[in-house]
């Protein structure tokens, strides 16, 4: 258990007079793709994903004898990523791993509470209609593309967030929490060098888990030129483990796929490439079974995760995925390793209000930004206050003010990384696939938890060790993430509009750049759904594709682009 933290529970709902009929959880399990049920002497299981060293049924037994004193320890030993739901006659739990990467919505029944990973399942058994949003959080996810918190978009409507699970007895559902990531603690008193052996041993150590937990299945990297799916499949060739392949998708000539190919080959994988246009998503984004899959991926906090669908269905279709591939992708080394951390928190000063308001600020100016014309002063308090807000409910302040950088990245893990980045393991799940994330495994959160500040600017441990311990030789001439333009046929086109802007700013260039090449430069063609023009002429100020897709999700759900709702 995270040090400093104590189990404890906090009742969400209380019966005001004693409940005559047995209090239970009710699993609303009619998604297409869902939870392992298991049907044990005295209670029933619903459980999915892995535990380090643990096959499920045996995981699923273990939870059947579990109390409301014993049940926050057991969760803390469980090492992987999971979701447990267990049903016994007169009460029950659910629980999700730290990282939530693998949610669970859950609100409040007249027999005790209802418990859904499928979005449109909970809105179904509540009746829940666009008179039940939660104005707040309309606003939140028309913004960012998630909700802030614990919230969803309905009122009544809760989801488990990491680390935590809900515990339904005859005084009704309450909420407990047995993990929570705390990278505001003390760093640890290490030197460079004893930093640096310490994390290449760890990286070593989450290579061999992975390999012992895959059981020789055929591994499929989805590789980049980023530092993050390169670790994987590098460390994969270290530890002489074969059985993987290598895939790149994208516009034809983008620098993922170019690099993603070099490393491969240099690594001796195989190695395919699954072609994007416009035209071919724009048909993928129409599709039935598309819009199934974002059902699918619907947990009621936000947008879905669009990039890898077209990858899979067209290796699917050519029969060059193994139905028993497990996918590991580098999600989400990045911003574990400090990436994320604004540059305005590297030396933080002043009050206590002062440092809030920084962190505060650093949030809304990071997330939420994807419509232009929607950040208005009003609109931006109300984010500010949910912001503020849900850095209140932690309870901690952090006495070092060259820690406040752990408050900011609390509050990313917590919504955009695990409502959307680690939400995009739902493509894998709607296909059939088992998935790892080594890069979000506990003991890394762990080890991150701690790093000095100056460890983690910039990824500078990180980087360090990847570059050192140089696995495959693919880290020390083999450029990351190098900028180009794609397709060729816009270079011109772009760099005479840049002229033409060059009197008027920079900022006005980057607007025009977003609204008329962006849609073409895009690799993986996330604005086919909506017709060039349409997006062209559009005066509302995308910052990218994925305000197009949050629009979509909101309308879906009956609400307007900017969160509002029409009578």
């Amino acid at each position: 258990m995270s040090s400093g933290m104590r189990p404890r529970l906090e009742p969400v709902f209380r019966a005001r007079e004693k409940i005559l009929i047995k209090p239970m959880i009710e699993f609303l399990s009619d998604a297409p793709v869902g939870p392992e049920r298991f049907d044990l002497p005295g209670a029933t299981v619903w459980i999915e994903g892995h535990v380090k060293g643990r096959d499920i049924e045996s995981v699923a037994r273990e939870a059947t004898r579990q109390t409301r004193d014993s049940l926050a320890s057991w969760l803390d030993r469980l090492d992987g990523h999971f979701r447990l739901v267990v049903q016994f006659d007169d009460h029950g739990f659910a629980a999700v791993d730290p990282v939530r990467s693998y949610p669970l919505v859950w609100a409040a029944t007249e027999t005790g509470a209802a418990v859904s990973h499928y979005g449109p399942a909970m809105e179904a058994r509540q009746g829940l209609s666009p008179a039940d949003f939660d104005g707040d959080m309309l606003a939140a996810v028309a913004l960012s593309g998630f909700t802030i918190g614990d919230a969803t978009l309905y009122r009544g409507v809760t989801q488990l967030g990491p680390g935590s699970y809900l515990w339904v007895d005859e005084t009704g559902p309450s909420v407990g929490r047995y993990y929570r990531w705390e990278p505001w603690r003390p760093p640890t008193e290490h030197d460079a060098g004893s930093l640096i052996d310490e994390l290449s041993a760890l990286h070593r150590r989450l290579i061999e888990d992975l390999i012992e937990g895959v059981g020789g299945r055929p591994i499929l990297v989805p590789i980049s030129a980023g530092l993050d799916s390169r670790f994987v499949a590098s460390g994969l060739k270290e530890a002489g483990y074969d059985n993987v392949q290598c895939v790149s998708y994208g516009i034809s000539g983008n620098r993922d796929a170019e690099i993603g190919q070099t490393i491969a080959a240099r690594l001796g994988f195989p190695w395919s490439f699954v072609p994007y246009s416009n035209a071919v998503l724009a048909r993928i984004f129409g599709d039935p079974d598309y819009r199934r899959y974002k059902a699918y991926s619907d947990s009621l906090t936000g947008m879905h995760f669009p990039q890898e669908y077209r990858m899979l269905s067209h290796l699917r279709r050519q029969g060059a995925l193994p139905e028993d591939a497990v996918v590991v992708n580098g999600q989400s080394g990045d911003f574990i390793a400090g990436n994320h951390i604004p540059e305005s928190l590297f030396d933080p000063t002043g009050t206590p209000e002062q440092r809030l308001d920084r962190i505060v600020q650093a949030l809304i100016e990071k997330h939420f930004k994807h419509w232009r014309s929607l950040r208005t002063p009003d609109r931006m308090a109300a984010i500010d206050r949910l912001l503020r807000r849900s850095i209140a409910s932690l309870n901690v302040w952090p006495v070092d003010p060259g820690r406040d950088h752990g408050v900011y990245e609390y509050v990313e893990y917590q919504d955009r990384q695990s409502k959307y980045v680690v939400n995009g393991q739902r493509v894998y799940e709607y296909f059939g696939l088992a998935w790892r994330l080594p890069l979000w495994e506990r003991a890394y959160l762990d080890f991150w938890e701690t790093a000095p500040l100056a460890a983690k600017k910039g990824e500078t441990l990180y980087k360090t060790v990847l570059e050192r311990d140089n696995w495959g030789g693919v880290w020390r001439d083999v450029p990351v993430n190098p900028a180009r333009i794609r397709p060729a046929w816009i270079r011109p086109l772009r760099f005479a509009a840049k002229v033409l802007h060059g009197p008027h700013g920079r900022e006005r260039w980057h607007r025009s750049e977003k609204r008329y090449f962006d849609y073409w430069m895009t690799p993986t063609c996330n604005y086919a759904a909506w017709p060039y023009h349409k997006v062209a002429r559009d005066r509302r100020g995308h910052y990218s594709p994925s305000g197009w897709h949050i629009e979509s999700y909101l309308n879906d759900k009956g609400a307007n682009w900017d969160g509002s709702v029409s009578a």
